[in-house]
């Protein structure tokens, strides 16, 4: 298995294979070719499971891809705010803003994630 496979594994919540890839050595903050992490993919799809057992294995929280966003980013995006809430208690950049200025909170309030809108104000997000 190669690293594809792992980044595929989190994005598409396929749980097994993270964790046999894990257990067999994978480098953790694998990047693909535009810099995203498993983590990332995980948290942009909705994964929560997968994205607390990376985060366990030492996950970056706060990796950036190619266009400056990061899981958090993408969770609020996406409004999962279980997600969100997990990475806010994991410290991470609350204020993090993509290479256009938007920021988690931006994404969350234009989707109307009020939930998302919730959390990130409770944690102090601009």
């Amino acid at each position: 298995m190669n690293d594809e496979t792992f980044l595929d594994a989190a994005e598409s919540g396929d749980l097994e294979t993270v964790k046999n890839m894990l257990s067999d050595g994978v480098d953790v903050d694998t990047r693909d070719e535009h810099e995203r992490t498993a983590l990332l993919k995980a948290a942009k799809h909705g994964h929560l499971e997968i994205v607390e057992l990376l985060a366990k294995n030492g996950a970056e929280i706060d990796h950036r891809d190619n266009r400056g966003t990061t899981a958090l980013y993408w969770a609020s995006t996406n409004g999962y705010h279980k997600i969100v809430e997990f990475l806010v208690s994991k410290k991470g950049d609350i204020d993090v803003h993509d290479d256009r200025g938007w920021s988690a909170m931006d994404q969350a309030v234009a989707q109307k994630h009020d939930q998302v809108v919730e959390i990130l104000t409770a944690a102090g997000a601009h």
